[in-house]
């Protein structure tokens, strides 16, 4: 063997054994037994898994192989509930010493980055009286908008701010962890106002969803929901936002597809304005046209047999007609029965529905008012959606909810045709239409009933 190539290989094999990064964990008197280690990812809730570490076993090492973009993970301890953040980038090593029963307070690091964001961590920790009191004060029923939440939180977000304003001092712009720091004062700066069009219009100017190291943060989400809380709840102006949010996207980033679904879930919303016309813009333009290829097929092939479905009743066309029996074994026929009044809701329920014990009363009460109001007549096709339903299940949830005021009762059993066309497999689903059946709105709310009728009143006056 020549003396060149045992030169080669004493540093070539080095460099191929050597870990990307490496974080060591030593532990002592833990009530857990076990840790899960996990990258952050888009939010709070969602995580790649890396590995799963035994504590109280001297130092348990975690080594990763592959080159990262650098962003933030944690330990997440299953039977205490507790977690530990740490900011991790390329060629990294940790030691980090936890013990006793609360490991953050015990907690040590060896870099000067992590025991930045230890401290960090601590410090909203002794602040989480304030999230207590605002979820308490949610369950009293109190209403907070964007102006009032802020002041709410004001002493809690000065300290943090604070804290991080410090921190970024100390921080190189391209590290991770300032990248998060600074995300999170942006957020915390920013006060959504449907009526500031100017802000709305710079938001992106603040940060950078092409920038990798931001997916490996838990903030993406809040920066799509604060910027959509800057429009209205109705699908024409939210898909604006849709187009800009794209715009700034590289559609080979690892963002993308969960940009996707997260955009597929507000615009699917029932408390969105013309929420299916809405979706299927999105579908058409992101899918069937789009020229972005992150979807697998099967995942491909789903979404446009539901944007074919969406597209099956149009707005302002005849809807399909629906004939079938009431709780008399009678024959009711949706178009006729239309014809008694001015508008007509048509409702989709299963007995057994928690969300429809809730939502089938609180539409009935919208629509009593809404014909004071409006001075108008309102009918309610309902049909029952649950063909292992027994009668007496149906017709004991229409007597406890008192659903009888211009109602026509029907079970829709296993018929599919139906099911098909109004697109009813889930519960509760509601449409509007006029008298003559023709099809205002598809998959609506009690709360954008309001809006879709005052809207439909106003263009018949």
């Amino acid at each position: 063997m020549s003396y060149k190539y045992l030169l080669f290989l004493l540093f070539f094999f080095p460099i191929l054994g050597k870990t990307q990064f490496q974080v060591k964990v030593k532990s002592s008197n833990t009530f857990d037994s076990i840790a899960y280690f996990r990258a952050s990812i888009f939010d709070e809730k969602n995580y790649i898994p890396k590995d799963t570490i035994k504590l109280n076993k001297g130092i348990a090492v975690i080594k990763n192989k592959k080159s990262i973009v650098g962003g933030i993970y944690f330990l997440y301890f299953p039977a205490s509930k507790q977690k530990i953040q740490l900011v991790i980038e390329d060629r990294d090593t940790l030691h980090l010493n936890i013990q006793g029963k609360d490991y953050l307070s015990n907690a040590t690091v060896n870099t000067i980055k992590n025991q930045i964001f230890l401290n960090y961590q601590k410090l909203e920790n002794s602040l989480s009286h304030f999230d207590s009191s605002y979820q308490a004060a949610l369950k009293e029923g109190k209403k907070f908008g964007q102006l009032q939440k802020s002041i709410f939180f004001k002493i809690k977000t000065d300290s943090l701010t604070s804290f991080r304003n410090e921190a970024l001092k100390k921080l190189k712009k391209n590290d991770a962890l300032y990248i998060h720091f600074n995300t999170l004062n942006q957020l915390d700066a920013n006060v959504p106002n449907k009526r500031d069009y100017v802000a709305r219009a710079a938001y992106f100017k603040m940060f950078d969803l092409k920038e990798p190291k931001l997916f490996f943060t838990p903030n993406t989400k809040q920066i799509l929901s604060e910027y959509f809380s800057y429009y209205p709840l109705q699908a024409d102006s939210l898909i604006k936002g849709v187009d800009t949010v794209f715009s700034k996207m590289l559609c080979t980033s690892k963002s993308y597809s969960y940009v996707f679904d997260y955009i597929a879930k507000m615009l699917k919303n029932r408390e969105v304005q013309n929420n299916t016309e809405g979706y299927a813009y999105f579908l058409r333009k992101y899918v069937q046209n789009g020229t972005c290829n992150f979807l697998e097929k099967t995942q491909k092939e789903t979404l446009l047999k539901e944007l074919v479905q969406l597209q099956a009743q149009k707005i302002k066309d005849t809807c399909v007609n629906i004939q079938l029996t009431d709780t008399s074994d009678v024959q009711q026929d949706l178009h006729l029965f239309a014809k008694n009044f001015n508008y007509t809701i048509i409702t989709f329920f299963d007995p057994s529905c928690e969300h429809c014990k809730v939502e089938l009363p609180k539409m009935d009460s919208i629509i009593s008012i809404l014909e004071k109001q409006l001075l108008v007549k309102i009918g309610k096709y309902t049909i029952c959606n649950a063909p292992a339903a027994s009668k007496q299940e149906w017709v004991d949830f229409i007597n406890i909810h008192k659903l009888s005021a211009n109602y026509t009762h029907v079970k829709l059993g296993n018929e599919t045709i139906i099911r098909n066309a109004y697109d009813a497999f889930s519960n509760p689903l509601f449409f509007l239409i006029d008298k003559d059946g023709l099809l205002l709105a598809k998959k609506i709310s009690p709360n954008t009933l309001r809006k879709e009728l005052i809207q439909a009143f106003q263009n018949f006056k």
